[in-house]
């Protein structure tokens, strides 16, 4: 029976994802998280993955929190961040 290990560049790109939504880009972070937890799980088997899924979770609630609190101020009129992503969906700022 082998003994898994952790990953360490997969906790690194876990902390790197929920730290780039920490500040401001929330798009991004979810795709890494997201990217972070399908190589963990391919990786499964010869390394343990609980530490770094459950950082990439983290990260995309509060990324998650942060995009719905961008898209609440610019529904209400009041946002004023320059995000590509809230120009993109809501155009270009008034």
């Amino acid at each position: 029976m082998t003994e898994r290990r952790f990953n360490l560049p997969l906790i690194l790109l876990a902390v790197v994802s929920f730290g780039i939504g920490f500040f401001g880009f929330a798009a991004e972070s979810i795709l890494l998280a997201v990217g972070v937890i399908i190589a963990s799980i391919k990786l499964r088997e010869k390394y343990l993955i609980k530490i770094p899924v459950a950082i990439c979770i983290i990260a995309i609630i509060a990324s998650g929190a942060l995009f719905a609190v961008l898209v609440w101020q610019e529904v209400k009129g009041i946002g004023s961040t320059d995000y590509w992503l809230m120009r993109l969906i809501f155009g270009e700022m008034k």
